[in-house]
Parts: C-alpha cells; sequence; structure tokens
C-alpha cells in the first residue's frame, strides 16, 4: 500500500513539529521576570511607603492582635507612620530608605474585633494623610505563623 500524498506530507511535518517544541521548552525560565511570592497579607503603596503582606495575627475576636508584614520606605527622610483600628493607634517610624518588618518589630492592637478568617480596615496616616488598607485575620491555622500570635488576654 502506497502513501497518498496527505498523508505524506503529514509525516513529513511530523520531525518538524517534533524540532520545534523541543526547542521552545528551552525558553522559558522562570527564575527571570517580574513575579510576586504568593502571600495572604495586603498590599498598599502611600506616601513614600510600601506596605507589604500586611495582616493581623490573633488567637481570636476580641483577643489582641499583631501585625506581621513589612514596610518600605522609599524616602530619603524618616517616615512617622501612625497604624490605627476602629479603636487604637499605633505609630510605626520607618527609616528613610530603609523597612520595618513585623515579625522581628512589635505592632500589636489590644483587642482584634472581628475573628480569624475576617478581614479589617486599618487605617494609615502619613503626614496627615490618611489610606486605607483592607488586611486578613489569621491565626495559628498556618504553622509559620504560630510563633507571633500575642498571648490572649487575662480575662478570658
Amino acid at each position: 500500500m502506497k502513501p497518498t500524498d496527505s498523508t505524506a506530507k503529514y509525516f513529513r511535518l511530523i520531525p518538524a513539529l517534533a524540532i520545534s517544541s523541543v526547542l521552545l521548552t528551552g525558553c522559558y525560565n522562570h527564575s527571570e521576570g517580574d513575579h510576586d511570592p504568593v502571600a495572604l497579607g495586603a498590599d498598599l503603596n502611600f506616601s513614600g511607603l510600601q506596605l507589604r503582606s500586611v495582616l493581623i495575627l490573633t488567637s481570636g475576636q476580641n483577643e489582641p492582635g499583631r501585625v506581621l508584614g513589612t514596610i518600605f520606605n522609599t524616602t530619603a527622610t524618616d517616615i512617622h507612620m501612625v497604624l490605627a483600628d476602629s479603636d487604637e493607634q499605633l505609630p510605626v517610624k520607618i527609616p528613610a530608605l530603609g523597612h520595618i518588618e513585623f515579625d522581628q518589630s512589635l505592632v500589636i492592637f489590644n483587642s482584634t474585633q472581628e475573628p480569624p478568617g475576617a478581614r479589617t480596615d486599618l487605617q494609615v496616616t502619613v503626614k496627615g494623610q490618611q489610606a486605607s488598607i483592607n488586611v486578613p485575620i489569621q491565626n495559628g491555622t498556618f504553622d509559620q505563623y504560630r510563633p507571633y500570635i500575642p498571648s490572649p488576654s487575662p480575662s478570658s
């Protein structure tokens, strides 16, 4: 049985497709390019600051809540920021062209009004200007967060 012209064309195309696919597989380098890691926290760019992966850790609703994440100061001067929830204000100083990592700096609200799994708005105030960032509230479900959960209040 002799192959037809269309069958012969098909078989001549297979090696070209195979060679092309092998050559293209080496063209992608996942370590290059601009990509962000997966993080649970919220991000905000505001008044020379870059807030990254900001979230609150707590053992439960109405318990102390610790802020985690990182804040970068992109300006050449120190920035005095106030981070506030619905009933409390916490001052934070970010050095010029520096950053604050909240896993190394304690920033703790006395109580968290929402339960773990919810989100809450925090107000960020810098030089009289204000912005809001909606952050998740987490508990010790993820092992890496457990060491940062503040102790429950004594009345609990």
